[in-house]
Protein backbone atom coordinates (compact mmCIF):
# COMPACT_ATOMS: atom_id res chain seq x y z
CA UNK A 1 0.00 0.00 0.00
CA UNK A 2 2.59 2.30 0.83
CA UNK A 3 4.41 1.78 -2.54
CA UNK A 4 1.19 2.19 -4.36
CA UNK A 5 0.70 5.88 -2.11
CA UNK A 6 4.29 6.63 -3.21
CA UNK A 7 3.83 6.18 -6.80
CA UNK A 8 0.66 8.18 -6.86
CA UNK A 9 2.13 10.92 -5.36
CA UNK A 10 5.50 10.83 -8.06
CA UNK A 11 2.74 10.39 -11.01
CA UNK A 12 0.95 13.84 -9.72
CA UNK A 13 4.26 15.69 -8.87
CA UNK A 14 4.61 14.72 -13.12
CA UNK A 15 1.01 16.00 -13.93
CA UNK A 16 1.88 19.36 -11.86
CA UNK A 17 5.73 20.00 -12.75
CA UNK A 18 4.64 19.50 -16.81
CA UNK A 19 1.11 20.48 -16.75
CA UNK A 20 0.93 17.49 -19.01
CA UNK A 21 -0.55 13.69 -18.93
CA UNK A 22 1.81 10.74 -18.71
CA UNK A 23 0.61 8.97 -22.08
CA UNK A 24 1.52 5.18 -20.74
CA UNK A 25 2.61 3.79 -17.61
CA UNK A 26 4.74 0.31 -16.53
CA UNK A 27 4.01 -2.41 -14.45
CA UNK A 28 6.41 -4.19 -12.03
CA UNK A 29 7.51 -6.75 -14.55
CA UNK A 30 8.84 -3.51 -16.74
CA UNK A 31 5.32 -4.01 -19.39
CA UNK A 32 4.07 -1.08 -20.78
CA UNK A 33 -0.06 -0.08 -19.81
CA UNK A 34 -1.14 1.95 -22.64
CA UNK A 35 -4.39 4.63 -22.26
CA UNK A 36 -7.03 3.69 -24.56
CA UNK A 37 -7.38 7.90 -25.24
CA UNK A 38 -3.67 7.74 -26.76
CA UNK A 39 -4.06 4.43 -28.89
CA UNK A 40 -6.14 3.89 -32.04
CA UNK A 41 -5.66 0.16 -33.10
CA UNK A 42 -5.09 -0.59 -36.19
CA UNK A 43 -7.16 -2.58 -38.76
CA UNK A 44 -5.46 -5.45 -40.16
CA UNK A 45 -6.97 -7.77 -42.74
CA UNK A 46 -5.61 -11.28 -44.28
CA UNK A 47 -3.98 -10.88 -47.48
CA UNK A 48 -2.55 -13.16 -49.85
CA UNK A 49 0.99 -13.37 -51.75
CA UNK A 50 2.15 -10.19 -49.59
CA UNK A 51 5.22 -12.32 -47.92
CA UNK A 52 8.16 -12.56 -47.42
CA UNK A 53 7.85 -8.98 -46.78
CA UNK A 54 10.02 -6.35 -48.45
CA UNK A 55 12.91 -5.49 -46.17
CA UNK A 56 12.89 -1.30 -46.68
CA UNK A 57 15.16 -0.43 -43.91
CA UNK A 58 17.14 -2.22 -41.50
CA UNK A 59 18.89 0.18 -38.59
CA UNK A 60 20.39 -0.54 -35.17
CA UNK A 61 19.69 1.51 -32.29
CA UNK A 62 21.60 2.29 -29.00
CA UNK A 63 19.91 3.11 -25.95
CA UNK A 64 22.32 5.00 -23.80
CA UNK A 65 22.81 2.09 -21.34
CA UNK A 66 24.45 0.59 -24.55
CA UNK A 67 21.76 -2.22 -25.40
CA UNK A 68 21.27 -2.44 -28.78
CA UNK A 69 18.08 -3.11 -30.58
CA UNK A 70 17.80 -4.20 -34.37
CA UNK A 71 15.30 -2.39 -36.28
CA UNK A 72 13.21 -3.84 -39.63
CA UNK A 73 11.13 -1.68 -42.13
CA UNK A 74 9.40 -4.15 -43.96
CA UNK A 75 6.82 -3.91 -46.80
CA UNK A 76 3.83 -6.08 -48.23
CA UNK A 77 5.00 -8.27 -51.20
CA UNK A 78 3.02 -7.41 -54.05
CA UNK A 79 1.25 -4.17 -53.24
CA UNK A 80 1.62 -2.69 -56.34
CA UNK A 81 0.44 1.29 -56.06
CA UNK A 82 -1.11 0.79 -53.09
CA UNK A 83 -0.53 3.30 -49.79
CA UNK A 84 2.39 2.61 -47.23
CA UNK A 85 6.08 2.80 -47.83
CA UNK A 86 5.96 0.39 -45.12
CA UNK A 87 3.64 -2.20 -43.71
CA UNK A 88 5.70 -3.92 -40.50
CA UNK A 89 7.67 -2.82 -38.28
CA UNK A 90 10.03 -5.46 -36.48
CA UNK A 91 12.15 -4.83 -33.50
CA UNK A 92 14.72 -7.26 -32.36
CA UNK A 93 17.71 -7.53 -29.53
CA UNK A 94 20.09 -10.76 -28.87
CA UNK A 95 18.22 -12.70 -31.97
CA UNK A 96 14.88 -12.75 -30.03
CA UNK A 97 11.76 -10.68 -31.63
CA UNK A 98 10.65 -7.92 -28.77
CA UNK A 99 7.86 -5.98 -30.77
CA UNK A 100 6.21 -6.28 -33.87
CA UNK A 101 3.17 -4.31 -35.82
CA UNK A 102 1.48 -4.57 -38.47
CA UNK A 103 -0.28 -1.87 -40.31
CA UNK A 104 -2.33 -2.20 -43.55
CA UNK A 105 -2.65 1.25 -44.86
CA UNK A 106 1.15 1.68 -43.70
CA UNK A 107 3.70 4.64 -42.28
CA UNK A 108 5.54 7.08 -44.72
CA UNK A 109 9.32 7.60 -45.46
CA UNK A 110 9.87 10.81 -43.35
CA UNK A 111 12.67 12.17 -45.82
CA UNK A 112 10.57 15.42 -46.25
CA UNK A 113 9.15 15.86 -43.27
CA UNK A 114 10.29 18.18 -40.11
CA UNK A 115 13.64 17.56 -39.22
CA UNK A 116 14.20 15.34 -35.94
CA UNK A 117 16.48 13.49 -33.49
CA UNK A 118 18.01 10.18 -34.73
CA UNK A 119 15.80 11.01 -38.52
CA UNK A 120 15.95 7.86 -40.19
CA UNK A 121 14.06 7.68 -43.48
CA UNK A 122 11.26 5.81 -41.45
CA UNK A 123 11.47 7.07 -37.98
CA UNK A 124 12.48 9.59 -35.69
CA UNK A 125 14.45 7.42 -32.88
CA UNK A 126 14.32 9.77 -29.20
CA UNK A 127 15.81 9.35 -25.76
CA UNK A 128 13.87 9.41 -22.97
CA UNK A 129 16.66 8.15 -20.54
CA UNK A 130 19.78 5.90 -19.97
CA UNK A 131 17.59 2.40 -20.47
CA UNK A 132 14.62 4.23 -22.72
CA UNK A 133 14.18 4.90 -26.40
CA UNK A 134 11.04 6.06 -28.63
CA UNK A 135 10.55 4.56 -32.56
CA UNK A 136 8.11 7.73 -33.78
CA UNK A 137 6.38 6.70 -37.13
CA UNK A 138 4.20 9.10 -39.55
CA UNK A 139 1.17 7.28 -41.12
CA UNK A 140 0.22 8.26 -44.94
CA UNK A 141 -1.77 11.20 -45.81
CA UNK A 142 -5.32 10.27 -47.06
CA UNK A 143 -7.60 13.10 -48.48
CA UNK A 144 -5.52 16.22 -46.66
CA UNK A 145 -6.27 14.58 -43.53
CA UNK A 146 -3.60 14.50 -40.55
CA UNK A 147 -1.69 11.07 -40.66
CA UNK A 148 -1.32 8.83 -38.13
CA UNK A 149 1.71 9.68 -35.37
CA UNK A 150 2.69 6.25 -34.16
CA UNK A 151 5.29 5.42 -31.33
CA UNK A 152 6.62 2.72 -29.90
CA UNK A 153 8.88 2.91 -26.41
CA UNK A 154 11.57 0.04 -25.73
CA UNK A 155 13.02 -0.45 -22.47
CA UNK A 156 15.36 -3.29 -21.03
CA UNK A 157 14.34 -5.60 -23.73
CA UNK A 158 10.95 -4.86 -23.49
CA UNK A 159 9.02 -3.22 -26.17
CA UNK A 160 4.94 -1.07 -26.19
CA UNK A 161 2.77 0.38 -28.79
CA UNK A 162 2.22 3.12 -26.67
CA UNK A 163 0.57 5.83 -28.78
CA UNK A 164 -1.16 6.30 -32.03
CA UNK A 165 -3.46 9.20 -33.05
CA UNK A 166 -3.74 11.66 -36.27
CA UNK A 167 -1.73 14.78 -36.32
CA UNK A 168 0.57 16.39 -38.75
CA UNK A 169 3.95 17.12 -37.15
CA UNK A 170 4.57 21.15 -36.99
CA UNK A 171 8.01 21.02 -35.21
CA UNK A 172 10.50 19.50 -33.19
CA UNK A 173 12.56 20.47 -30.49
CA UNK A 174 15.74 18.95 -28.91
CA UNK A 175 18.46 19.58 -26.39
CA UNK A 176 19.28 16.08 -25.68
CA UNK A 177 17.57 15.61 -22.64
CA UNK A 178 14.20 16.81 -23.18
CA UNK A 179 12.64 16.46 -26.91
CA UNK A 180 9.35 18.37 -27.71
CA UNK A 181 6.68 17.52 -31.03
CA UNK A 182 4.53 20.09 -31.67
CA UNK A 183 1.57 18.39 -33.05
CA UNK A 184 -1.49 19.61 -34.88
CA UNK A 185 -4.94 17.92 -35.09
CA UNK A 186 -6.44 19.96 -37.60
CA UNK A 187 -6.29 20.54 -41.39
CA UNK A 188 -6.43 24.28 -41.90
CA UNK A 189 -8.84 25.61 -44.97
CA UNK A 190 -9.38 28.65 -47.14
CA UNK A 191 -10.94 30.14 -49.16
CA UNK A 192 -8.37 30.74 -51.90
CA UNK A 193 -5.04 30.62 -52.64
CA UNK A 194 -4.52 34.57 -51.87
CA UNK A 195 -6.27 34.35 -48.10
CA UNK A 196 -5.07 33.07 -44.70
CA UNK A 197 -6.74 30.09 -43.49
CA UNK A 198 -10.74 30.72 -42.06
CA UNK A 199 -9.82 28.02 -39.12
CA UNK A 200 -7.04 28.08 -36.44
CA UNK A 201 -4.23 25.22 -35.75
CA UNK A 202 -5.41 23.06 -32.91
CA UNK A 203 -2.19 22.90 -31.41
CA UNK A 204 -0.23 20.08 -29.23
CA UNK A 205 2.85 18.94 -27.93
CA UNK A 206 4.72 15.24 -27.19
CA UNK A 207 6.94 15.58 -24.87
CA UNK A 208 9.60 13.35 -24.27
CA UNK A 209 11.49 13.26 -20.57
CA UNK A 210 12.93 11.25 -17.45
CA UNK A 211 11.45 8.17 -19.20
CA UNK A 212 8.04 8.95 -19.95
CA UNK A 213 6.10 10.42 -22.74
CA UNK A 214 3.62 13.68 -21.60
CA UNK A 215 0.63 14.76 -23.92
CA UNK A 216 -0.60 18.12 -23.44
Amino acid sequence: MKTKLILLFVLLLSIRAYGQEPVFSETEDGLFVTKAKFVEEFHFAKYDNVTPYILKQKTFELDRSGRRYVVNCMKFRNWKNDPGDIHVVEIRRGGRRVFSMTNDLGWECIDNETQGPGKTSFYYKVNLDDDTIALVFMGIYIMSQPPYLTVFVLKKGHGGFVFNKPFYVNDIKSDGYETVFTLQSNTLEYLDINSGPINSPDLHTLTFKDGMMYYK
